[in-house]
This record gives structure tokens, C-alpha cells and sequence, in this order.
């Protein structure tokens, strides 16, 4: 892609800013970022999706945390293997790492830091161990309010509440508060709260794949219900139950099972994140 641009502004006449991709500097500059761009938009993809939550969000940005600590420490001394772009010019070109360079990308990986960890407010230690894992014996109950306490340790010692199998610390809750409302309602404060505006954008994206210049009376409530569902409609058999009432219906039916379905099937696929 260096070569392309290139020759673009060539073609256009632009020597101003050709002069730059002779400049050694710079190129390591804009392979530099364009690894470090990789990197976030990787975090970036880790931090989409319906069913994410503020401690997911955490576990992810601590990690990229870490990453940045361990890239600053391997930059220091020279090494930039992870850089796959910046390595790669290096080696080709013969070049070393000045350490100018090794200043400005360091200095980067503090101030990104930084940005990154205020994303979010860090939950008290106590706080996220019960939500985390309210079975661990390295939990101070002491925490927890003293009118929840008991209901606690009546979670704590069910067995059946100890192998329940679940894919996640949110269906885990979810399925303790018909019997322990309070303390999965602590639990739950901190997990149901929307962490990242994801569902939103997908709710404006399917509005608008909905309500095209050609349908902008039409009223989307109830098709964005459908749209945004995580439900499938079970079209054949609401069709058969229809049917099972009255022969008079049957024309209407047969058009319903063999038009409308595959329209609202087709409104699903298109429409649902």
C-alpha cells in the first residue's frame, strides 16, 4: 500500500508530501502506528457483542494494560518482535532503532495507558470478588450488607448452586435471584448496566436497513421488535394452529406460510446484530 500512495502523489503532483516517504523517520513512525492500530482494533473487537458487561470490559483493557507494560519494557531493549510491520521495515532496510524512536514509542505506550484506564471506574475489591465468584473463602462477608449476610451464606453452602452449569457469571445470577434476590441483585447492578454503546449502534443500523427512503411513514416498532429479537419465530407451527381453526381461514394461511414467512425470516436475517 506504501507504493500506491506513493505513486498517487506523484501523479497528482503533491512532491510535498512524497518527500516524506524518503524519510527513514517518518516510515517507522507510520509502520509503528500501524501496528499499534492493529493492536486496538483487536482490543476494540473484544469489547463488541450483546452480551458484554463492565467486568468483561475490565478483564480486556487490564490485559492490554499489561501488554503495554511488557511492550515498553521489550522497546527499552531493542526488541520490537511484536510489532509485525515496524519489525519488518527494520529488517529489511537494515535499520536500527534509534533511541529517539524508543523515546516517542514509549512515551506513546504511557499516554495510552493512561487513556486506557479511566475508561472505567475500578470496582472495590470485595465487590468484584462476590460477583466473580461468591464461593471463594477469600471473601470478606464482612462487605456485604448485614441484611444480605445470612442469604449469602445460604447461597454460598447449595451444592446445586455450586454446579450449576452455565456459560457465563450473568446467566449464573440470573438463575440465583428467584432464590436469592439480594444478593444477585448486587451482582446483577453491576453486570446489567450497558458497557459500551454497541447495543445501540446495531439498534440505529437495523432502523435504518428498516425505514428506507421508500417506507419512511411506515412505522418500525414493531418490526424492530422482530428485528432486534434474539427470538426465531416458529412460523410453521403458528400457521398449523391457525389452520386447526377453521377451514375458512385456509386461504389466508396458505398465503401466510408460503409469502410471509420467508419475508419475515429474510427481515431477521438481514435486520437481527
Amino acid at each position: 500500500m506504501k507504493d500506491e500512495i506513493k505513486l498517487f502523489l506523484e501523479t497528482q503532483g503533491r512532491k510535498d508530501l512524497v518527500v516524506h516517504f524518503e524519510d527513514e523517520a517518518w516510515n517507522k513512525r507510520v509502520a509503528y502506528l500501524a501496528d499499534i492500530f492493529d493492536q486496538l482494533n483487536k482490543l476494540n473487537l473484544k469489547l463488541q457483542g450483546s452480551e458484554t458487561h463492565a467486568l468483561l470490559f475490565q478483564d480486556s483493557l487490564r490485559a492490554f494494560v499489561s501488554k503495554l507494560q511488557n511492550w515498553r519494557r521489550k522497546t527499552n531493549l531493542g526488541n520490537i518482535i511484536m510489532f509485525e510491520k515496524l519489525c519488518g521495515m527494520m529488517d529489511e532496510s537494515q535499520l536500527q532503532l534509534d533511541q529517539f524512536l524508543k523515546d516517542e514509542i514509549t512515551g506513546h505506550f504511557q499516554s495510552l495507558k493512561k487513556g486506557v484506564e479511566c475508561y472505567f471506574p475500578e470496582l472495590s475489591q470485595e465487590q468484584e470478588a462476590l460477583v466473580r465468584n461468591p464461593f471463594s473463602t477469600k471473601l470478606d462477608v464482612s462487605s456485604i450488607p448485614d441484611e444480605i449476610q445470612d442469604e449469602f451464606f445460604n447461597l454460598r453452602n447449595d451444592s446445586s448452586a455450586h454446579y450449576l452449569k452455565v456459560k457465563s457469571v450473568t446467566q449464573f445470577w440470573c438463575a440465583m435471584y428467584q432464590s436469592y434476590s439480594k444478593v444477585s441483585m448486587i451482582a446483577l447492578r453491576v453486570l446489567v448496566p450497558s458497557a459500551s454503546t454497541y447495543l445501540c449502534e446495531a439498534g440505529f443500523s437495523t432502523f435504518v436497513n428498516i425505514k428506507t427512503k421508500n417506507r419512511n411513514i411506515l412505522d418500525v416498532g414493531d418490526d424492530m421488535r422482530l428485528a432486534l429479537t434474539n427470538f426465531r419465530p416458529r412460523i410453521s407451527k403458528i400457521a398449523a394452529e391457525m389452520q386447526d381453526k377453521g377451514t375458512w381461514q385456509a386461504p389466508a394461511v396458505q398465503l401466510l406460510s408460503q409469502v410471509q414467512q420467508q419475508t419475515i425470516l429474510a427481515i431477521c436475517d438481514l435486520c437481527v446484530p
